[in-house]
């Protein structure tokens, strides 16, 4: 299933790069795209969307 959520709190690219990397090492997502420019994260993954959600928030950003 792929999910788009509006990730606010990144402050740069870096950002996005790390949270897009820490999405990526989760077994269970296939796919993951974090663009700092549009705060999108579009995620294909067995994880549910409130599970997604939880580890984005995990890394300390917010999901809108």
């Amino acid at each position: 299933m792929t999910i788009e959520l509006t990730v606010t709190g990144m402050s740069c690219g870096g950002c996005a790069a790390s949270l897009q990397k820490a999405l990526l090492a989760q077994p269970s997502v296939r796919t993951a795209t974090v663009d700092f420019a549009s705060r999108q994260a579009v995620i294909e993954s067995e994880l549910s969307k409130a599970e997604l959600i939880a580890l984005i928030e995990a890394r300390g950003f917010q999901v809108e």
